[in-house]
């Protein structure tokens, strides 16, 4: 009996410290009693948010009407429960007022918050900040954050502030930040029960068989279609990676083994071999970073054009238009159509892209929770840039793929593109059968942005770190030295504007 005791203590402990555990924490603040305005909703959104989580098996912590140091303690011993297991999923939740300062910083507002100027932020309200660094360094798998936070200033602070939250620059990995409305925009407090944005995730937690993901996604759709646009979520995605936080779905597909699979007709396969990377000293436009070296890479499939619009709607469910609207509103369309290049993308949401068509098409997720590259994946992936500049080059060794001087069949750029994007594939394609390798849009890569020296490499994958991701391949407002095979950009990963696409690859 006693062993029979001991080793069921032993069960019991081994599920707490491996088994899935799952913890939120739930802010409301309405009832206002500072500078800022009452809210009807919150904590209505805040109880119900409860009540969803612990009916999918989260323990749940809710605040109601917290003052400064009740958030911060709140979150605080939300993150040591966390750091308990590294198996362990972590959800928090606040509804109430948020705004940023004049450096950008984003606040949560506590109830009793007195704050007649933008500069007392920082001493009465809640970092946003704060609350992602105690989850990054909890080291748990996942960790969400969704902020319905983002109500009108109150009228002493509508002259001072800007207004909604402002972008967060750095995502930790295995973290999913979702607003509930876009950069510098304000969200409904909704006249019902629930906030417009929080009744929506509420019946989107309650479906049976979502992932994370699609349940972030439908959300976002859901309000989006709800206002007729007027209200974007905007998400902010390090996760990328299945993962389920109630009932899995009823008849889950077998995760693939990778392996030989069928490649669609609009990719070609690119022999691997031996080229040399970069350009020489004299070529007309060079830039210091291009520093030539001996590549040798290894075979692989890539898409003979751009993805274009339908395809990039296929999967993400979202336009053009759409894409724009999470950067700014006023921000110009450069080509609208099934067959027009995608731009507006951000690196992280390209690489979203290549894990949801890979998934959708039964493939191997290329890339893993933690922003790494599982090179064993049969799954669509970005091209490296080794990669991205053979192929672009095509057993070329001049400036361009089509030789020393760029020409109007060399592709759309600065001089013949009329300043707008063009339907893939109007150009044609270099000698290994791809399109639209010089212009009409950029295209980012896997690499991070870096030097690299002149020591011959075998599949290179760039950098180990930095602060921006590579693209390549120039575009459709880009000068002619610019739009080069060797000609090098980049970027922060959530970076867009009307010049950036990307172009898929597959082992």
């Amino acid at each position: 009996m006693k062993r029979v005791l001991l080793f069921t203590v032993i069960l019991l402990m081994a599920a707490a410290v491996f088994g899935q555990q799952k913890y939120a924490l739930v802010i409301g603040n309405a009832n206002y009693r500072g500078t800022w305005n009452s809210l009807q909703n919150p904590v209505n959104d805040a109880a119900d948010m409860e009540a969803a989580l612990r009916s999918l098996g989260f323990q749940v912590e809710l605040l109601r009407n917290a003052n400064l140091n009740q958030m911060q303690t709140a979150v605080i011993n939300f993150a040591r429960r966390l750091s308990a297991s590294r198996n362990s999923y972590g959800f928090f939740y606040y509804a109430g007022h948020g705004a940023q300062d004049r450096t950008n910083q984003n606040y949560l507002i506590p109830a009793d918050a007195d704050t007649p100027s933008v500069n007392l932020f920082a001493q009465r309200a809640l970092p946003v900040q704060f609350v992602l660094d105690e989850l990054r360094d909890a080291g748990n798998e996942l960790n969400m954050i969704v902020l319905d936070a983002c109500r009108d200033l109150p009228p002493a602070l509508d002259r001072s502030a800007p207004r909604g939250l402002s972008v967060i620059s750095v995502v930790p990995r295995g973290t999913i930040v979702m607003y509930a409305t876009a950069a510098g925009s304000t969200a409904s407090d909704g006249s019902g029960r629930n906030g417009l944005f929080t009744g929506h995730l509420l019946n989107n937690l309650k479906q049976p068989g979502l992932d994370v993901n699609e349940i972030f996604r439908r959300t976002g759709s859901d309000v989006a279609r709800a206002t007729n646009g007027e209200q974007y979520p905007e998400t902010r995605l390090m996760y990328f990676e299945t993962a389920y936080l109630g009932s899995r779905p009823a008849n889950p597909t077998p995760a693939p083994t990778p392996g030989p699979t069928p490649v669609p007709d609009n990719m070609v396969r690119i022999n691997g071999g031996t080229f040399t990377m970069g350009s020489p000293a004299n070529e007309p436009g060079r830039s210091s970073d291009e520093t030539q070296r001996q590549v040798t890479v290894s075979s692989f499939y890539m898409g003979m054009t751009e993805v274009t619009q339908k395809e990039w709607y296929d999967v993400m469910g979202t336009t053009v238009r759409q894409q724009r609207d999470k950067a700014d509103k006023s921000w110009p369309i450069y080509g609208e159509g099934d067959s027009y290049p995608m731009y507006y993308v951000n690196w992280l949401e390209a690489v979203e892209y290549c894990n949801k068509r890979s998934q959708k098409e039964g493939l191997t997720p290329a890339y893993t929770v933690n922003g790494t590259w599982n090179k064993n994946a049969n799954g669509y992936r970005l091209p490296t840039e080794a990669e991205w500049e053979y192929a672009c080059r095509a057993g070329t060794a001049t400036a361009y793929n089509t030789g020393a001087r760029i020409s109007n069949d060399t592709g759309w750029y600065e001089d013949n593109s009329g300043s707008t994007a063009h339907p893939v594939g109007q150009k044609p394609a270099n000698r290994w059968g791809l399109h639209d390798m010089h212009g009409n849009v950029w295209e980012w890569c896997w690499d991070w942005y870096g030097s690299y020296s002149s020591a011959a490499q075998t599949d290179p994958t760039g950098a180990s770190s930095g602060s921006g991701r590579v693209f390549r391949g120039g575009g459709w407002v880009i000068s002619a030295e610019r739009v080069r095979s060797a000609y090098r950009g980049g970027a922060d990963p959530y970076y867009r504007n009307g010049v950036i696409g990307f172009r898929l690859v597959r082992p």
